[in-house]
């Protein structure tokens, strides 16, 4: 393909119209739950975009700042002048474009929402004590006992040591800069407080309620709050180094919390009832905002 032809077709993918049908048909498989096909598409891209490894809800929040319509004018300037250059080789990076754009076609899957959840992340633990190894009478029986919380704290006990009767010294929690925990069953956030180095956080698709916890995590970019029961967002206020939260699948009304964050880029709202006037405010800032 020459390098004239290569940029008008790129010129045509990165329209507004374009983009704005890929949006609408990612934003239509991910409020169906449709995560298969979203990241067949990602695995697709995997040449010149690396996505393929993220959860479902970073995986649907990259994407989407990709191929946003307000994108689109930034996309198109730096197409011309790479075009200018004659650099066919860096034109060339911009082909993914092409491979989304298939997402038009694509059938969205519906998701049987009666399966069962497993979480990636089992509450299963072993002791050497044979009277503090609740895990004995079975994964229920776990569950049920009077000490147990499916907390931060005590998911980071499992994942390292296989246990919760366990000390580990808060210190522990600042060195991490990044913590995956999207599926696991979570109901507590407690323990978040003292990762306070943490820059990404994923705790998406689990029972969580209050979010308090996160007040001190002033270094966040990164946060997946996405499909769980968090109503009120007070803590995101503090946050002042947030590009990126996804809050999809919430009980969220009110969103005020977000307007004094001077480096927000991105905001998932879907499936929150948030008043019309709050989400034009944001978008007034210059955020992406996805409702």
């Amino acid at each position: 393909m020459e390098i004239k032809q290569l940029y008008n077709d790129l010129t045509a993918a990165y329209s507004a119209e374009n983009l704005n049908k890929i949006t609408r048909k990612l934003i239509v498989h991910y409020k169906a739950k449709d995560y298969a096909t979203i990241r067949s598409f990602a695995n697709k891209m995997s040449k010149y975009i690396d996505v393929t490894d993220e959860k479902d809800a970073r995986c649907f929040s990259k994407m989407m700042m990709l191929y946003h319509p307000d994108k689109g004018d930034g996309y198109r300037r730096e197409i011309q002048q790479i075009y200018e250059q004659n650099n066919f080789e860096k034109l060339q990076k911009f082909s993914h474009i092409f491979v989304i754009s298939g997402i038009e076609s694509a059938t969205v899957a519906v998701v049987d929402e009666a399966v069962g959840f497993n979480p990636e992340y089992v509450w299963e633990t072993e002791s050497d004590d044979d009277e503090t190894d609740l895990y004995n009478d079975g994964y229920s029986d776990y569950c049920n006992h009077s000490d147990f919380e499916k907390s931060f704290f005590n998911l980071i006990k499992i994942r390292e040591y296989g246990r919760i009767d366990i000390e580990i010294p808060t210190y522990y929690f600042e060195d991490f800069e990044e913590f995956e925990m999207a599926e696991s069953g979570l109901e507590s956030l407690d323990g978040v407080e003292y990762c306070i180095h943490v820059k990404i956080l994923d705790v998406s698709t689990n029972n969580l309620t209050d979010i308090s916890n996160l007040w001190e995590l002033n270094l966040l970019e990164e946060l997946y709050l996405a499909n769980n029961e968090i109503g009120y967002i007070d803590a995101l206020s503090n946050l002042t180094n947030l590009k990126m939260v996804d809050l999809s699948g919430n009980q969220i009304d009110d969103i005020s919390p977000l307007f004094d964050l001077e480096k927000l880029e991105y905001v998932n709202l879907i499936e929150n009832k948030v008043p019309q006037q709050q989400i034009e405010k944001l978008k007034a800032k210059g955020v992406v905002v996805m409702v």
